[in-house]
């Protein structure tokens, strides 16, 4: 019995020890991240063993630096979100207000990565009420910076801007120069989007000073921001820190940029050359932009081949951005994937020429559409004009007529001009009168119609009844009128019997019955 009790005294210290080195591991992490050492802080969590983890508490913080550290170094782990609920759980549970803040704000992050800003700012809100009850300020100051761009990806600039000023007033007071240059750039980014050109500036030439301070990984991308912002106002500063971004490292964006600039300035061979290069850089920013831009040369100039080694870049830029995503542990899949393609070269012949004949079919479709729907648009917009035109002299004729006075040959003269509209200017109408004249004398079906002699009817009587057409349309009934249904009204409406408008309209007693339940008011 003493032996027993003795041996397990011994495995309570071991386990206990191990505990005690997991806690600060743990605690190096938390340290690590604080002062930017994500990938050193990575690699620690990647070295413990989770399963070997056994205290709840140990377990939680663990769970919750495993998806920070991911997020950090720009590789999440499939199941961050599941984690992180459950580290929410047990936070909440066990009234931890500061882990349970940082929990909040990497589902947060999780949110805002897949898009979803609206739960996105449900969960950063959540972490800066806790983060404000204690005295964090690195995480205070990592939350604003969240909401503030959230805030810029929906466009509410000027909540952007107030957070964008807490950022900056806590990277301060965090004495932290590399935190001042990223919370400078959302300031300015934020003056930019509200036209506060001057203070965009200023903010601006407080950047380039603090530059020295920014890591070397994340200075290439900083510069070709810079660059950005600078594009509009005053392009040769945008191009000095473009270049030396590109200097750095080859970015995308740096080379689309610089090509946007050079165009302004009427280089477009400069430009075609950099928008080749941003083609050719391997990253997963997107290209379609840039492609577009590359075959509107190509088609201006008719290098039809430059065309199709283009689309052939697009399937290439696929395969190369979809391998860069993928996770370290799948890489033979990639392998198989890229055999797969190898084999599939052929095929892509195939499909390079079926690709531009397809652009260039919906290319022509959307023009043609486009002439089409605008010559009928326009159309209409005339036919009205000339039907108000009729109605309003019509009306004039009843006014005189009315008045008792020798109004002759101005009633002459408004007739003139109704005659001239139907008869040379819209002749259609005139036609529309000729067909009215034969339903009034009944001496007409609808069995010899067409569509177009139904619209032609309908277009003289709205020209003369104007009014009485619009009462018609605006009354709500039990289906939308349609023109065969408002040419049904109109005949009731000019004392047709059901068995006249059976005659004229060529439809059967049950169909006239439908009519009359279709237009009827509710």
């Amino acid at each position: 019995m003493k032996q027993t009790v003795i041996v397990l005294s011994v495995l309570l210290f071991f386990l206990s020890c191990d505990t005690g080195g997991i806690s600060r591991k743990l605690s190096e992490v938390d340290s690590l991240v604080i002062i930017d050492e994500y990938d050193s802080a990575y690699q620690i969590v990647l070295s413990l063993d989770g399963a070997s983890i056994k205290n709840k508490v140990d377990i939680a913080h663990f769970n919750l630096l495993k998806v920070q550290t991911g997020y950090l170094v720009n590789k999440p782990i499939p199941s961050a979100d599941s984690l992180i609920d459950e580290v929410i759980s047990f936070y909440q549970k066990n009234n931890n207000l500061e882990k349970l803040a940082d929990a909040y704000y990497y589902k947060a992050v999780g949110c805002s990565m897949r898009k979803d800003f609206k739960q996105s700012i449900h969960y950063y809100k959540q972490a800066e009420l806790l983060a404000e009850q204690s005295e964090n300020l690195y995480q205070q100051y990592k939350i604003s910076e969240g909401i503030c761009f959230v805030n810029r990806q929906c466009a509410n600039y000027r909540l952007e801007l107030d957070y964008a000023k807490k950022t900056l007033d806590l990277a301060k007071r965090l004495d932290n120069k590399r935190r001042m240059v990223y919370a400078l750039y959302e300031l300015e980014l934020a003056y930019h989007y509200l036209n506060y050109e001057d203070s965009s500036k200023i903010t601006l030439s407080r950047i380039p000073f603090l530059i020295k301070h920014v890591d070397k990984d994340v200075l290439p991308y900083l510069l070709s921001n810079l660059g950005y912002s600078f594009q509009d106002h005053n392009p040769a500063e945008a191009k000095k820190y473009l270049l030396e971004a590109l200097s750095y490292k080859e970015l995308t964006a740096a080379y689309e940029h610089l090509a946007e600039i050079v165009y302004d300035e009427g280089k477009y061979d400069e430009c075609y050359d950099y928008l080749k290069k941003a083609l050719s850089v391997k990253d997963a920013t997107p290209k379609h932009n840039i492609i577009r831009n590359l075959i509107e040369f190509d088609l201006e100039r008719g290098k039809m081949d430059s065309i199709s080694d283009m689309v052939t870049q697009i399937f290439e830029i696929r395969d190369s951005i979809d391998a860069k995503l993928k996770d370290d542990t799948i890489k033979d899949l990639q392998t198989r994937f890229d055999h797969e393609l190898a084999l599939k070269e052929k095929d892509r012949e195939f499909v390079r020429g079926i690709l531009i004949m397809t652009v260039i079919i919906f290319v022509l479709i959307g023009v043609f559409s486009a002439v089409y729907f605008r010559r009928r648009h326009l159309a209409k917009l005339q036919m009205l004009d000339y039907q108000m035109q009729i109605n309003d002299n019509l009306r004039q004729i009843e006014i005189l007529q009315a008045s008792g006075t020798d109004t002759k040959q101005e009633v002459e003269r408004l007739n003139k001009l109704i005659e001239d509209i139907m008869q040379n200017k819209v002749p259609k109408l005139d036609r529309g009168r000729m067909l009215y004249d034969d339903i009034i004398n009944g001496n007409i079906t609808m069995i010899d119609w067409n569509r177009e002699h139904e619209q032609m009817f309908l277009d003289y009587y709205t020209a003369t009844h104007y009014d009485t057409v619009q009462k018609m349309k605006n009354v709500k009934r039990v289906e939308k009128l349609t023109p065969h249904k408002l040419f049904y009204l109109i005949l009731v409406k000019l004392g047709k019997t059901d068995e006249q408008i059976q005659q004229m309209m060529s439809v059967s007693d049950s169909t006239l019955r439908g009519l009359k339940h279709r237009t009827k008011p509710i």
